[in-house]
């Protein structure tokens, strides 16, 4: 029995099936993002280029995990590196910004349906 097992071919982590979903619109170059989402959440699949950082900002609740790449993320005041397989949480409301050193893939879990607008 074949699984359809694949692999990434030059930094194409995401399958065709995950970049066919929706885009996301995202206010920061550098960004792709694809989601699914209902009424309540929206999980966003995103490929994030070397360099590429997010100012200050805050929003609903996030959870997220790493799947290649690097994330220094700073929340409150406090700053962590996070790497492959690591998760973190950034609670509702709170003032955050992230940074990218390595082209990053992340898989990030939102509270709200409409984090991200969806391209039209």
């Amino acid at each position: 029995m074949e699984t359809g097992k694949t692999r990434a071919d030059n930094g194409n982590l995401w399958p065709p099936e995950i970049k066919a979903l929706p885009k996301v619109v995202v206010p920061v170059s550098g960004v792709t993002g694809h989601c699914l989402r209902d009424g309540t959440r929206q999980i966003v699949f995103f490929e994030i280029d070397e360099g590429t950082s997010f100012p200050d900002h805050s929003h609903c609740a996030q959870w997220g995990t790493v799947v290649a790449g690097e994330l220094t993320l700073e929340v409150g005041g406090q700053v962590e590196l996070f790497g492959p397989g690591d998760t973190y949480h950034i609670p509702e409301g709170a003032k955050h910004r992230a940074s990218f050193s390595k082209r990053t893939y992340l898989i990030d879990f939102f509270g709200a349906p409409d984090r991200y607008p969806v391209q039209a």
